[in-house]
């Protein structure tokens, strides 16, 4: 029960007055019934006092009648219940009322004596009811007087406490009202007590204050909800497609573009997951959420549509954090690349074209000359000629015929590849042997081969045909460097694919061929050292397998090849080496 100021203050002060009051009361009382039994007994003594000197010399003069008159006066006196004057053996000489055993009574005792001899006893009873009178009369005095004054002091207290506690804070209550309904401009005044004065003065202050705080926090609002504007404005005409997921994948954001390229509606799908709104591997290939918080720029990867079409698209998708840098979601922009790649599949096949029309020349460059050398050489055949130069020309003949057949046949490796047969194999231990092979070849040029194997995983390929492709890769890093530097080679994981990468210091690519290196026929080494046909065989290989070649510019120069390839990662536990036979053979 909520009591005001007012009430208990006028409670606890009541209470003290009147519990002052019963005890000044009672003091007092108790203070004039001790002064009046006192003067009550002093008056005792006197009178037994004389009358003892009376008996006294009334038994020396055996004068009793003087005692008894003596008596008589004495009696006079209506406090006086009852008198005795007895000598020592117990005859009574004068007597006045009767002893009585009532609780309010003063008796005295008062021996007659002279010397050390006793000659008899005055024995006095006085009435104590005036006593009592005066004591009850003096009680109800005081308690009226208390009742007068304790009443006289409440209304002098109520009148100080109004003016000096209850107005203050009835006037800071009501400007505290005032500023919670929002009036941020309130300024009291109190002069008086000066406790509330400085509470009137500490209340301005912090209604200052808050006024400057949320001035501050209306400007910061303001600039949050135009910055709000201009980025809801962004991101709904923006070209891309957006989308926003929380931590679980569920999409808390779509905007326009996002609805015009898949035909889903905002409310379509706010509270749907990336994965069962789109039915594709969009979400899997390229949300960050599933890559580990991995930022992600335009993988490419397909929708399905609300209309059940599938269209193929190019991701980015990065993390979002809050200010503790504790993950939320992740924010994923997509766009339409259908129209980009059907452009691109006419560009290739105008390249394949022209592909073709090099490869007819490279074929026919490549072959013409040992054709033509079999040719002079068949011409100057003679049966009657030396045996060792007829010998030695029909080595050349079928030197140059061999040569003819590695042409053809490197060209069908690349045309109509071999089957294969995959088996899962841990890349890692492939590569150091591979450059172990190789290493002999590197050191003659005083190039150092550095060797960088992690644990990262195993992969699904030909170990044949993979091993040729890094066979080829480290075999071309030596011989692009004319003299010592430097080759590394290693092994590593990013998500859930594998890294196999080949790179080295020396001259790099030309930025002019680098788009051309994967061609066939297509090389910068001199006539007679290479068919052109490595890059390109490496690189089917590679696709064959479910992966893919990617080449850059390495800093501080040179270039790095890398290939990239699914993995295979073993339960916690397993070796990595140790693959059920069973289980090799995919």
């Amino acid at each position: 029960m909520n009591r005001s100021l007012k009430h208990i203050f006028f409670r606890r002060l009541n209470l003290l007055a009147v519990f002052s009051a019963a005890i000044f009361g009672l003091l007092l009382v108790q203070a004039e019934r001790v002064i009046l039994l006192n003067d009550l007994h002093n008056k005792g003594e006197s009178i037994a006092r004389i009358l003892a000197a009376v008996t006294l010399d009334a038994v020396m003069a055996h004068d009793y009648a003087t005692v008894e008159r003596y008596v008589g006066d004495i009696v006079a006196d209506q406090e006086i219940i009852s008198l005795v004057v007895k000598r020592a053996d117990g005859e009574i000489l004068a007597a006045y009322g009767e002893s009585s055993s009532a609780k309010h009574l003063l008796t005295i005792a008062h021996p007659v004596m002279m010397g050390d001899e006793i000659f008899g006893e005055v024995h006095l009873d006085f009435s104590t009811a005036r006593v009592q009178y005066i004591s009850r009369n003096l009680l109800l005095a005081t308690v009226a007087a208390v009742i007068i004054f304790h009443l006289l002091g409440v209304l002098i207290s109520r009148s100080a406490l109004k003016s000096a506690v209850i107005m203050p804070l009835d006037k800071l209550n009501r400007a505290i009202h005032t500023l919670r309904q929002g009036d941020l401009d309130q300024h009291i005044e109190i002069d008086e007590p000066t406790e509330f004065a400085d509470l009137g003065g500490s209340f301005n202050e912090m209604a200052a204050t808050i006024r400057e705080t949320f001035d501050d926090l209306r400007q910061q609002r303001e600039r949050v909800q135009f910055e709000q504007a201009k980025l809801a404005a962004i991101v709904n005409n923006m070209a891309d497609g957006l989308f926003v997921t929380d931590t679980t994948g569920v999409i808390i954001s779509f905007n326009n573009s996002a609805e015009r390229i898949t035909g889903f509606s905002e409310a379509e799908a706010i509270g749907h997951k990336c994965s069962d709104l789109f039915r594709s591997s969009l979400c899997r290939d390229a949300c960050a959420l599933y890559h580990a918080g991995e930022t992600i720029n335009n993988r490419s990867t397909i929708l399905t549509t609300k209309s059940d079409d599938t269209m193929a698209v190019a991701v980015s998708s990065a993390m979002l954090f809050d200010a503790e840098g504790e993950a939320v979601g992740g924010v994923q922009t997509f766009r339409d690349i259908t129209a980009d790649q059907k452009r691109q599949e006419v560009f290739c096949h105008t390249e394949k074209l022209a592909a073709i029309g090099q490869l007819a020349a490279g074929l026919a460059h490549e072959i013409n000359n040992p054709l033509g050398n079999i040719l002079g050489y068949a011409k100057y055949l003679n049966q009657s000629a030396p045996p060792d130069e007829f010998a030695k020309r029909v080595e050349i003949i079928v030197e140059q015929t061999k040569r003819c057949s590695g042409i053809v046949k490197g060209l069908l490796d690349f045309a109509r590849r071999s089957a294969s047969r995959p088996e899962v194999i841990a890349p890692d231990s492939l590569l150091a042997r591979i450059v172990d092979i190789v290493r002999f070849q590197a050191d003659k040029k005083d190039i150092v081969i550095h060797l960088d194997l992690q644990s990262a995983g195993m992969i699904v390929v030909d170990p044949q045909k993979i091993e040729q492709v890094i066979m080829n890769l480290l075999l071309n890093a030596i011989q692009a460097m004319s003299g010592p530097g430097n080759i590394w080679a290693g092994i590593a994981r990013r998500g859930e694919t594998i890294l196999l990468t080949v790179a080295d210091d020396g001259p790099g690519i030309a930025p002019e061929i680098s788009s051309r290196i994967f061609d066939p026929f297509f090389t910068t080494k001199p006539v007679g050292e290479g068919t052109g046909l490595g890059l390109a065989i490496c690189e089917g290989i590679v696709t064959e397998a479910g992966g893919a070649v990617d080449v850059e510019d390495r800093p501080g120069g040179g270039v790095i090849f890398t290939v990239i390839m699914p993995g295979v990662f073993p339960l916690p536990g397993a070796s990595p080496h140790l693959v059920p036979e069973n289980e090799r053979k995919i």
